[in-house]
């Protein structure tokens, strides 16, 4: 019997199956190790994959970290959350006792902190909203003249703070460790625009999973809503 792929014959693996070998591969520079060099799919894969992580990010939620003591004892340095970004987008604005992560203002006694060319993030915890009036004195914080005693928080407080309103478009924010806190009683009310989410659950220690200690039903008069 003839050969097939004898003289003559008619076989697909013909002289250009060598070409068909580099199909798919991507343009590797010549330093890149032949280990790490994907093929066009993957690093298609790759891309996809970090395109939808950042959408995730930007729309829906995102990890974050605890790196000061500023709400303890509710978060503790190294603590990690999620932070989601739904409901303050289609639900509602931010209410007393979120727990809320933002940009701070960019005032003269925070300029300092910004790093460009990135933002730092906050975390903080919304004690007032526009048309509350807002005041610290005998160790307390007192939100439309009841006090908040019985809220989250470490220890008295060691300093006063004037009476003030919350401005329309703000909520006024603090850190749970009243002493060791840069919130709106240093640099003033923050703009709602500013917050990017609202902390849901810790996942990190595992012995602190799940959702966030319930802050206490709001007291005193109802604010006018603007």
């Amino acid at each position: 019997m003839e050969d097939p792929t004898g003289p003559g014959g008619d076989d697909d693996r013909g002289g250009d199956s060598g070409d068909d070998e580099n199909d798919g591969e991507f343009p590797w520079p010549e330093w890149v190790p032949e280990g790490l060099r994907l093929n066009t799919e993957d690093v298609a894969t790759v891309l996809v994959t970090f395109a939808v992580s950042l959408l995730f990010r930007a729309t829906i939620a995102e990890p974050r970290f605890i790196p000061s003591l500023s709400m303890y004892p509710v978060f503790d340095i190294g603590d990690r959350l999620i932070a989601e970004k739904i409901t303050y987008r289609f639900k509602h604005d931010p209410v007393p006792g979120d727990v809320v992560i933002f940009h701070p203002p960019k005032t003269p006694k925070v300029r300092p902190v910004h790093w460009f060319p990135y933002d730092r993030v906050f975390i903080k915890r919304v004690v007032a909203v526009a048309g509350d009036k807002v005041e610290v004195k005998r160790g307390e914080l007192y939100v439309n003249d009841a006090s908040r005693g019985k809220e989250l928080k470490l220890e008295p407080s060691t300093y006063v703070m004037e009476p003030q309103i919350v401005p329309p478009g703000d909520v006024f924010v603090m850190g749970d460790n009243r002493n060791n806190s840069f919130d709106s009683h240093i640099w003033g009310p923050l703009p709602k625009e500013n917050i990017l989410g609202r902390a849901c659950f810790k996942y990190w220690p595992p012995q602190k999973f799940g959702e966030l200690p319930r802050y206490p039903a709001r007291v005193g008069a109802v604010p006018e809503r603007y």
